[in-house]
């Protein structure tokens, strides 16, 4: 019970980060907070048991530094999925479940750097959607709530991007 309350709580302090990084206006701030906000979740999936998100937070943190100075090109992605799907499938201790978030992070990093914010909010909604199964099964329940919470203000932000583009034409 100890365990749960501290990996809970880890992530309860990393979720906060994440709302607090959404009024952070300078892009190098907002790397580092952002930074701090993944190794918190590393440490939480470790304590709740979750490996996989683990690693797939840790390969964020670097791929995160390299969209940051602006080095993401396509070999990178692609080292960077193989990296993860390597990880991922060597040390998954949750069968299918555990194959969530190498999905996610495949998802993210071929999205990550397109224009259309639209389909970027849409990964985000789909990615958390798992995250939030995969947070729900290693019980981090304060990570699912925040990733609940994510995916309606991204599906409102979609409503209000389309919205005001009808309003455009």
């Amino acid at each position: 019970m100890t365990t749960l309350l501290i990996g809970n709580f880890i992530a309860l302090v990393a979720s906060l980060i994440m709302v607090y990084t959404g009024f952070i206006k300078k892009k190098e701030t907002i790397i580092f907070v952002q930074a701090i906000q993944i190794l918190l979740l590393v440490i939480s999936n470790i304590v709740l048991g979750g490996i996989t998100g683990a690693i797939i937070n840790g390969v964020s943190f670097f791929r995160n530094i390299i969209v940051y100075k602006n080095k993401l090109t396509k070999s990178k992605k692609i080292i960077l999925i193989i990296v993860s799907a390597s990880l991922t499938l060597l040390f998954n201790n949750h069968g299918l479940i555990g194959l969530l978030p190498l999905v996610c992070t495949i998802v993210y990093t071929c999205l990550i750097d397109t224009k259309d914010v639209i389909k970027l909010k849409w990964a985000n909604a789909f990615t958390l959607f798992l995250w939030l199964i995969y947070d729900l099964y290693i019980r981090s329940y304060t990570s699912s709530a925040f990733d609940f919470i994510s995916i309606i203000s991204n599906v409102i932000g979609i409503y209000q991007i389309n919205k005001l583009n009808k309003k455009g034409k």
